[in-house]
């Protein structure tokens, strides 16, 4: 984000994104294009990995760090349920083509959000932490009581 828009740079990596998905089955019976292909999705999901996180800093301030570790834990989950609904519902070589078409059509959903995104708006998100105070003794019982940041 240093040296490029990150609107910009997202929209190139949807690009090459929604290609793989429309060209993958296609060219699925040529290992090295298949390879190549691969290669190029690993290349633009680390794209956005590492482009999100100071966007998340921007958006959520203090709290970037968190909404990151949260992003990373349903990318971690889905990296589980994939395979567990991948093996659901392809039954025949045709089936790859229909989810090959709903990972374009996301790829196209992302294209035109980022169109309306302006990373340079002043977002207005005020975070409220919830944390607990330290223990105070009270006739002997020792309690946390939550305290709002």
């Amino acid at each position: 984000m240093d040296k490029f828009n990150f609107k910009v740079l997202m929209i190139i990596i949807s690009i090459i994104e929604f290609i793989v998905c429309a060209t993958i089955y296609i060219f699925s019976e040529n290992p090295a294009i298949f390879v190549i292909e691969n290669l190029l999705v690993a290349c633009c999901l680390s794209g956005t990995f590492t482009t999100i996180t100071p966007l998340f800093n921007k958006i959520f301030n203090e709290l970037g760090a968190e909404m990151y570790g949260l992003t990373g834990f349903f990318i971690g989950l889905a990296s589980f349920a994939g395979p567990v609904l991948t093996k659901l519902m392809i039954h025949e070589d045709s089936d790859y083509l229909i989810v090959y078409s709903i990972g374009g059509a996301l790829c196209l959903v992302k294209f035109i959000a980022l169109l309306f995104f302006d990373e340079n708006k002043q977002f207005v998100f005020k975070s409220k932490r919830i944390t607990l105070s330290p223990p105070e003794d009270i006739g002997g019982i020792t309690t946390n009581r939550p305290t709002i940041d």
